[in-house]
This record gives structure tokens, sequence and C-alpha cells, in this order.
């Protein structure tokens, strides 16, 4: 008998066994009562593969599994599209029906539907549904440096919630008969996190949104996150709090927690200061439950090409596998190189910061907010850029955050960093 049978070969096969034990006449009901039960099971298969390659109405039966963020891009393009026709959100929906995604179309227009029951303030753009917004946001702990860290993320409703705050250490002694114990708790207080809102600018091409190419999709999606993750790790590590911007790791750390480098660089030196910043976090108790270190690019390539007076790598082996000194650290273009710290002129100077991510807290909006316009204007990092006239449709995409640290001591950070290969 071959390897492979044919569907009628098949039944003959097992027709015969059961005929074997059974007989032929009572071998021949059992084969028609299967047939029977098994036809409305395959013209069932066969509609869903027809609906799955493009037939039946262009709906899918049973929609692809996407790629994560790809949803939330889907939408941001049908939504320029409608723009694009001179429709509302609604014909963004119906955009999203006519590419074969009801599934979406279905979710969004609930969504849609509830906002305006409880007063829509969107102005005409769209509030995208939590599950799509959560599904982009997790796509940005691995491209921002404070989420890849693991500081806590909250989910919040609104836009003000006050967190409890650590603004003082623990008190201990011993105590003698009769005496009252001495008060042994943490000192604490409030602190508020309120939404900052993020806009992010994104041309696309006109001609990405007449069709339903799922590749235009993964465009959006990746120029979206990126200009977010550059722009969010800037605040979360610098921002100064005003302007309607988080206050960054460097306006958290207090006075005494930050440290000059040693002017001259040199093996010894550079080891001193980093055992300064984790000396800081340890004299203050901090818990250390996520202790991490945020470079700047030049600084770790210092850093893995330093080498001892024997010619051995100092800590390249060390940080090829994710650590520095024990503790894990990240790279962001969100700590400068050009700073002028020292006021020596020379705009060459960097920071590091060596901090608890256990002590952090991300607030954020559940929903991100997106629009488009063919008439608004960009800036592409050297001039500013008409959208009309070079056929565009700009996607603005609005995300509501803020960054706050629970205990000031927990960031120690070094300025007037002057380190880069080659250095010593």
């Amino acid at each position: 008998m071959s390897d492979k049978m044919t569907r009628p070969q098949l039944a003959e096969f097992v027709s015969g066994q059961i005929q074997e034990f059974v007989g032929k006449e009572l071998a021949a009901i059992v084969r028609k009562n299967i047939e029977d039960a098994v036809a409305p099971l395959r013209q069932t298969v066969t509609d869903w593969g027809s609906k799955l390659r493009g037939g039946g109405d262009g709906n899918r039966a049973v929609p692809d599994k996407r790629e994560a963020g790809m949803a939330l891009a889907r939408c941001i393009r049908a939504t320029a599209a409608a723009k694009f026709r001179g429709a509302g959100p609604e014909g963004a929906v119906a955009i999203l029906r006519q590419w074969g995604d009801s599934d979406l179309a279905d979710i969004w227009a609930e969504a849609r539907q509830k906002a305006l029951s409880v007063g829509d303030a969107t102005a005409g753009g769209f509030l995208v549904p939590i599950q799509f917004s959560q599904d982009f946001i997790a796509l940005l702990r691995s491209a921002t440096v404070m989420r890849k860290l693991g500081v806590p993320t909250l989910q919040l409703p609104v836009g003000t919630i006050k967190i409890p705050k650590a603004t003082g250490g623990a008190t201990a002694g011993y105590i003698g008969e009769n005496t009252n114990a001495p008060k042994s708790q943490m000192a604490t207080g409030q602190i508020t996190l309120t939404f900052k809102k993020l806009a992010v600018l994104t041309p696309v091409s006109n001609d990405l949104l007449r069709y339903s190419s799922p590749g235009a999709d993964a465009i959006v999606r990746n120029d979206l996150i990126s200009a977010m993750a550059v722009k969010e790790d800037s605040a979360f590590i610098r921002g100064d709090g005003t302007d309607g911007s988080p206050r960054g790791l460097a306006n958290w750390a207090v006075g005494a927690n930050k440290i000059t480098a040693n002017v001259t660089v040199s093996n010894q030196n550079t080891a001193t200061d980093l055992g300064k910043l984790m000396q800081k976090l340890m004299e203050a108790d901090v818990p250390m439950t996520k202790p991490s270190w945020v470079l700047a690019p030049r600084v770790k390539n210092y850093l893995i090409t330093l080498q001892n007076t024997n010619g051995a790598f100092v800590y390249k082996d060390e940080m090829a596998l994710g650590t520095l000194w024990g503790y894990p650290y990240a790279i962001t273009t969100g700590v400068p190189a050009n700073l002028d710290f020292t006021g020596a002129g020379s705009l060459d100077e960097s920071e590091i910061y060596f901090f608890d991510a256990g002590q952090g807290v991300i607030g954020e909006a559940e929903n991100i907010m997106v629009d488009a316009s063919q008439d608004a204007a960009y800036y592409d990092g050297s001039t500013v850029q008409a959208a009309f006239s070079l056929d565009q449709t700009v996607v603005r995409a609005l995300a509501e955050h803020d960054f706050v640290m629970r205990y000031d001591k927990a960031i120690a950070m070094l300025q007037g960093v002057d380190w880069a290969p080659g250095s010593v």
C-alpha cells in the first residue's frame, strides 16, 4: 500500500477494515453515517478557506494573527486615509472594512460609540481602543531605557494621581526595661503623577494610504515607536518638569548625590567615580531592587575599550553580558555627550546615572489619541516641510504619561564625564 492515499482510497480502505469485522451490509451503513456527519464540516472549512483567501464578502472570517502594534498602525493609516479622502472618523471605520479588517472596525466603532456617550474630546480625531494602545505601548518596553530597566508602570484612567513617596530612612534602637520603643518607620510623603502630552508627528506618503498594504503598517508603527522612544528617553532622563514635560532623573537627584567626575581620566579614577555612585545609594539604604546604570553611547565605548597596563580589557567581557559591576546598564542618546558642566568650553562632557529603577514610576493613559492632516507641516531635523507640497499626510499620535521617583536618594549622577575611547 502506498504511503499516500486519496480520500476515496482512504474511505475504501477503512470500509474494508470495518467490513472484515461486521459484514458488508453493516459496513455500508457505518460508512454512510460517517459521510453524512463529516459533510457539513467539510463545507464549513471550505467557506472559511474562501474568506481567508479573500473570497466571499472580502472580510476575514478569522483575522490573521498580527504582530504587536500592527493593529494600532493599521487603524492610524485608516484614519489618515479617511482624512486624505475628506472623510471623518466614521470614514476610517469604513476603510478598515474595505481593507478586510472587520474585526478592527467593529472594535473601534464600539469604542468610539462609548466615547461619544460620555463626551469625546478628541476634536475629530480618534481615541484608540485600549487593547490597541496597550499592544503598541508594550513595544516601548524594549525601545526605551526606563521601561527596559524595569521601572514599574501604572495604567491610569485619570490625569492626576497621588502616590506615596519616601522622604527619609527608618530609625531603630535598643530599649531598656520599662522604656518606650523608638519610632522605627520610613518617613513618607506624597508625590503627584500628572499626565504630560507627548506629540509625535510622522509623515506618510499618500501613495501608501491608497492601498491596504501590511508593509505600510510596519513603516508607520516603527516610525512612531522610534520617535516616541527618543523623546521619552530624553524627557525621563533630563526633563526639567517645565513647559508640560516630565521631570527626569537629573532633576530628581538631590544635590549631594550629584558628583563631579575627576578631571584626570585614568583607570583608577574611572573605578573610583563609578564606586562613588554606588556608595551614595548604599549609604541611603536604598532597597536596590533594580539597581541600574544609564550611559551615553560614547561612555559605553570608552568602558568596553578601556585596558589595564597589561593590555587586558577591564570591563569588556562583563559588559558584553549586559552588566557593569554586576548591575544591568542601558545606553541612550537621551544622555548627551556635548555638555560643558565644568565650564571648560569643550562641549564634550557627558553624564552617568546609577539609580534603583524599582523606586521609579511611569504613569500613563490607557489610550493613545491619533489624528491626521494633509495641511500640517513638520520639522525633518533640518527644515520645516509642508506635507501638501510633498503629497504626504502627517499623522499625529498623542501619548499622555509622567515619570516620578519615589525616593530622591535612589539616584546618583556623575557630571562632567569627559570619557571617550583612547582618552586614557
